[in-house]
């Protein structure tokens, strides 16, 4: 009878075993299937559970849990110091642990994330070196995008009767027009395609045309995903602004000057023999901060919705346009009209879909914040 027993309790452990066994195989299977949908805590926590399930951890859970871990340090690993030190020891469990046949290239993957950590004796160093790796990521930026820093400040913006007091923060702004070129590097990388050809064609160093609002809009964000930080199109306020050379500005009429031709392609110099045309960005004189083009060239689209009413109520502080509209706010003249509009003050719309109406003279510039 007793040998009985015993057979039965064999039994009753190698089923309740196999059941656990089978519930931590669907425990791991959600666990992957969080970590593949970018919910990388309820990954962790799956894993816990299947080695608790199982009684011990193996080689694919523990490089999940790398995996996993890596992605939440991601965002920002200079501020987690126990975590990256967490991740360091995951990572030396399995290069200790997991040197075998058919493990190669998982071998490989922790080997080179192990390799990335970044090395610090406590959180303050930790601290320290994110914002020195921070201020190069920043300086390449600024170098690869010709980027111009504009000191935030307070100045005086419209003419006339809407003359009012406007304050912006820091940001940084594109020195040129974004050109044919760079436009065309987004168009590759996102297969769309480019837009209309203008008359004079395309080449790499003129202001891209023939652009509506959406069209920008998607640009920015491209720029954002693949070089991080925030890409966007200039508020109302910060263009004219810019346009005015912030806080070096020196009352001009135009964005770097009162004599039009020197700073400004519009209808009295952008002809060549017999056809008015857009001309290569930085040609003509830039402005107090070195920003070309603000003026003339190709008109540029702004992120405000535009109301004409807008200056009598607008925030004191970075306004950023009212909150709809039926037509989005473009500043800065253009080559093909005269220069009324290519005063640093002058204010007008188009439809934000539109790639009609003269559309061969509409471009845009962007602003970059962290």
């Amino acid at each position: 009878m007793k040998k009985y027993l015993i057979i039965l309790l064999t039994l009753l452990i190698c089923s309740y075993t196999r059941a656990q066994s089978t519930v931590a195989k669907f425990k791991y299977e959600d666990a992957e299937k969080a970590f593949y949908n970018g919910d990388y805590q309820s990954c962790i926590s799956l894993l816990d559970e299947t080695e608790k399930l199982l009684g011990k951890s193996a080689p694919n859970i523990l490089y999940l849990r790398i995996l996993a871990e890596s992605k939440i340090l991601e965002v920002d690993p200079y501020t987690k110091y126990e975590q990256i030190e967490k991740l360091r020891s995951l990572c030396s469990q399995y290069l200790q642990n997991y040197d075998i046949a058919g493990l190669e290239g998982k071998y490989r993957d922790v080997y080179e994330l192990s390799g990335k950590l970044p090395k610090a004796a406590n959180q303050t160093q930790l601290t320290q070196l994110g914002e020195a790796e921070h201020a190069k990521q920043l300086e390449r930026i600024i170098a690869e995008n010709n980027l111009v820093f504009v000191e935030g400040g307070t100045f005086m913006m419209g003419e006339k009767k809407g003359t009012h007091q406007v304050s912006l923060s820091d940001f940084y702004i594109c020195k040129y027009e974004v050109t044919v070129a760079q436009y065309h590097a987004f168009c590759d990388a996102t297969g769309r395609s480019m837009p209309q050809e203008p008359s004079w064609g395309w080449s790499d160093i003129y202001p891209v045309v023939n652009i509506n609002h959406h069209d920008a809009v998607d640009y920015c964000q491209w720029l954002s995903e693949t070089k991080g930080g925030n890409w966007r199109l200039p508020t109302e306020a910060e263009w004219e602004y810019a346009a005015r050379g912030g806080k070096h500005s020196r009352g001009y009429t135009y964005s770097g000057g009162n004599r039009r031709k020197e700073v400004a392609w519009h209808n009295g110099n952008s002809k060549v023999r017999t056809h008015f045309m857009a001309h290569p960005v930085g040609k003509r004189k830039p402005n107090e901060l070195g920003i070309y083009d603000m003026s003339g060239n190709a008109e540029e689209w702004c992120h405000d919705w535009y109301r004409e009413d807008y200056y009598t109520n607008s925030p004191d502080k970075n306004p950023k346009g009212p909150n709809s509209g039926s037509g989005r706010v473009v500043r800065g003249g253009n080559w093909r009209y005269s220069t009324a509009e290519c005063k640093v003050s002058y204010r007008y719309s188009r439809i934000p879909e539109t790639t009609e109406y003269y559309s061969d003279i509409r471009g845009f510039r962007v602003v970059f914040s962290q």
